[in-house]
C-alpha cells in the first residue's frame, strides 16, 4: 500500500479532506503477489481513504480465501487442502467479518452479507469434512 502526503477526496466513498492510500503491490493472503496496477495500467489510479483501504484489504483476503476454497470444494487442488492453512483461513474470514460488522455502514467494498456467507460455508465443510489431510 503506497501512502500519499496529499489528502483529497476517497475514489470509493468519495469523503473529502482524507489521507489517501493507493493499493496496488502487496501479498494475498497466501502470500502470493498481488499487483492490481502494474506500471503500464497505473494511468488512472485509484485512491482511498483509510477507512476504504482496510476495507479493500478485506476485500483482498476474502476474494483469495473464496477463490481457494470454490478450488476445494470442486475436488480440485486447494492451498486449503492443508487443515492448518484452512483453519488459518477461517480465522481470517472470522476476524473480518467481526470487523465489517462493526464497523462503518454503510460499506462502500466488501458486502458484510458476502463475509458471513463464506465464513458460513468454510465452516460448514469444516463440521461436514471434519480434519483435512
Amino acid at each position: 500500500m503506497e501512502k500519499t502526503a496529499q489528502t483529497g477526496r476517497c475514489d470509493s466513498c468519495c469523503r473529502v479532506s482524507q489521507v489517501l492510500y493507493k493499493i496496488s503491490l502487496g501479498h494475498d493472503f497466501f502470500d502470493r503477489a498481488y499487483d492490481r496496477l502494474s506500471a503500464v495500467d497505473d494511468q488512472a489510479p485509484r485512491w482511498y481513504c483509510e477507512e476504504c483501504s482496510r476495507e479493500k484489504d478485506f476485500q483482498k483476503d476474502v476474494r483469495s480465501i473464496r477463490e481457494e476454497f470454490l478450488r476445494l470444494r470442486a475436488g480440485e487442488d486447494s492451498l486449503l487442502s492443508d487443515r492448518v492453512t484452512f483453519q488459518r483461513a477461517r480465522r481470517r474470514i472470522q476476524e473480518i467479518d467481526h470487523q465489517v460488522k462493526k464497523g462503518r455502514s454503510p460499506h462502500v467494498i466488501l458486502s458484510p452479507r458476502d463475509v458471513a456467507l463464506l465464513l458460513m460455508d468454510l465452516e460448514a465443510w469444516e463440521e461436514e469434512h471434519g480434519a483435512l489431510e
